[in-house]
């Protein structure tokens, strides 16, 4: 599948958005032990708030870990706030990455891109995805 950039009508920028999706979904590959890796740009001039059900996979000769759940964010006049609802399966969504398996989601308050970094998942056949369902609120 071949990536490209999007830029949505309502000022929403998507710098990894496979081709061939349909709807709000989109596919973003998590490299293994990376730091910084872009995601997306929210324009709090447009967008007041997103919502996100999301599907985390990280996958190894190891074994494979997974977890879904909802995601929020949003802006509050002066900065954007990031919130992670209710999930299930194996918790890798953390605020400090401290087993191979996790993924930190870093939210900058004032431009309202997201990154990541995550950790070193072992093993010979590495894949990670996320993929997110998203809503954009005006």
């Amino acid at each position: 599948m071949t990536n490209r950039v999007l830029a949505f009508n309502d000022s929403f920028t998507s710098a990894t958005a496979p081709t061939g999706l349909g709807g709000g979904q989109e596919d973003y590959t998590i490299a293994n032990n990376a730091s910084g890796g872009a995601l997306f740009t929210l324009d709090h001039t447009v967008n007041k708030s997103a919502f996100m059900n999301y599907e985390l996979r990280r996958t190894s000769s190891l074994g494979t870990y997974l977890q879904t759940g909802q995601l929020m964010i949003a802006y509050n006049d002066t900065a954007w706030v990031l919130s992670q609802g209710a999930f299930e399966g194996d918790n890798m969504l953390v605020g400090t990455i401290s087993n191979t398996e996790h993924v930190k989601l870093i939210l900058n308050a004032s431009s309202g891109v997201l990154t990541y970094d995550s950790g070193n998942l072992a093993g010979t056949g590495y894949a990670g995805t996320l993929k997110l369902d998203i809503v954009r609120i005006a």
